[in-house]
């Protein structure tokens, strides 16, 4: 006896419907790093209004490229802000020459006033800071040609940036760093450290997934 399954439109609705779920089920269960960079991607093939901050942003992680294309692109687009990336991807060669360089009489941390605070560029040793990773990015609104790092759209910028995930330096309580963005992964700066050190990498990028 032969048994044949012949299925009526309904039918054929249902296994759609079926076949559907199953992939939304699916969907939901990809890595964890696949959801938090899917809403960057359709930013990837974008060019924001400089082709400075482009061409540094293409030297972040692979998985935050689209996102930090994103935050310039919106700013500009629901803000009427024109950021600047000014620092993105720090090999650890780079960190350690910053770490080293001697007082330059600037305000290096961005608070309108030149005091000890300033005293170093960084306090960040190589491995110590998320741009180590190609996962923190520094911006300023650009007006008029010029720099604006005493700013009173850093709580707009500020949203915008968290509201795309990335965390913001000026929430930090010991030092407040309002130009810096940073995805973090859930990654601790050790764990990213162990990761590099232990080869599990490409390049200057943690292997995240």
């Amino acid at each position: 006896m032969k048994f044949s399954f012949k299925p009526n439109k309904l039918g054929y609705a249902v296994i759609v419907v079926v076949i559907m779920i199953t992939a939304i089920v699916l969907f939901r269960k990809k890595d964890t790093v696949s959801q938090l960079i899917s809403k960057g991607i359709n930013y990837l093939k974008e060019k924001s209004w400089d082709m400075v901050s482009d061409q540094r942003i293409s030297t972040l992680h692979p998985l935050i490229i689209g996102k930090a294309k994103e935050f310039i692109i919106r700013a500009e687009k629901e803000l009427g802000i024109k950021l600047r990336v000014v620092s993105a991807l720090r090999s650890w060669v780079e960190q350690t020459a910053l770490f080293n360089q001697p007082f330059d009489g600037k305000d290096n941390d961005h608070d309108g006033q030149i005091d000890e605070a300033d005293e170093k560029v960084t306090n960040a040793k190589a491995g110590s800071s998320y741009h180590n990773f190609g996962l923190a990015l520094d911006v300023v609104e650009i007006k008029n040609g010029k720099a604006l790092w005493k700013n009173p759209n850093w709580s707009k910028i500020a949203a915008l940036g968290k509201s795309i995930g990335f965390e913001w330096g000026g929430d930090w309580k010991s030092f407040k760093d309002k130009p810096h963005f940073q995805y973090t992964f859930g990654k601790t700066l050790a764990q990213l450290r162990d990761l590099y050190q232990s080869g599990h990498r490409t390049g200057d990028y943690v292997n995240l997934a």
